[in-house]
């Protein structure tokens, strides 16, 4: 049973790293978008599904933080040490900076009870469904997208694909199987009373997407 049980595994490995069938998978009814196409089209689906999307060059990532924040009353950020490298030094003092580097257990009350917002980075966004793609990692962990009333999630131009085919083939999924991957096309709602959807029940009230231009 041992030895039929290996003979399968190995044949299986050996699927998984075989990159020759790749031409034949077909790329799930590309539509041939441009990129300003892409961003459009993921903005208004977005947008359908109650998120907030607005489109800026890189540098002025720092301008919006530090002019929609205050609007918003947020008066503290939650980030992982990476984001928080990049805007520590020109956040304005009007919002706090918590920096996500203690375990869940030393951090939980603070996170469920004091923070405002969380921000952070996407692997990419689906422009035929309306998603943003995130990895939560150990710098930026499930809870950072799924407790703060409000979640803001940056996304870089260039990681918008038509189709999650493309997403998965272009970043070699099927050699780097990411071990937890989330889609989110807007705040957190659910139908469980009475059937009726609502928004913002549980999890994040507000999905706020940032599409970062070069």
């Amino acid at each position: 049973m041992n030895k039929s049980k290996n003979i399968i595994l190995e044949r299986l490995k050996s699927k998984i790293h075989d990159t020759s069938h790749r031409e034949n998978i077909p790329l799930m009814a590309m539509h041939g978008w441009t990129k300003s196409e892409m961003i459009q089209m993921l903005s208004k689906k977005l947008q359908l599904s109650k998120a907030e999307v607005f489109s800026m060059p890189n540098k002025e990532l720092i301008n919006w933080l530090n002019d929609e924040l205050p609007k918003r009353k947020i008066k503290n950020i939650l980030s992982g040490e990476q984001i928080a490298n990049e805007i520590a030094q020109s956040l304005t003092s009007k919002t706090e900076l918590i920096r996500y580097d203690n375990s869940y257990e030393s951090f939980s009350e603070s996170l469920f009870n004091e923070i405002d917002a969380s921000i952070t980075k996407s692997v990419g966004a689906i422009a035929d469904s309306g998603s943003v793609v995130l990895q939560p990692t150990t710098d930026e962990p499930r809870l950072m997208s799924l407790v703060p009333n409000t979640h803001i999630v940056l996304v870089d131009e260039e990681s918008i694909y038509e189709t999650f085919g493309q997403i998965m083939l272009d970043q070699n999924w099927s050699i780097n199987m990411p071990s937890n991957t989330l889609l989110i096309s807007g705040p957190s709602k659910t139908a469980d009373i009475e059937q009726v959807l609502a928004y913002g029940v549980h999890g994040p009230k507000e999905l706020i997407v940032l599409i970062l231009t070069s």
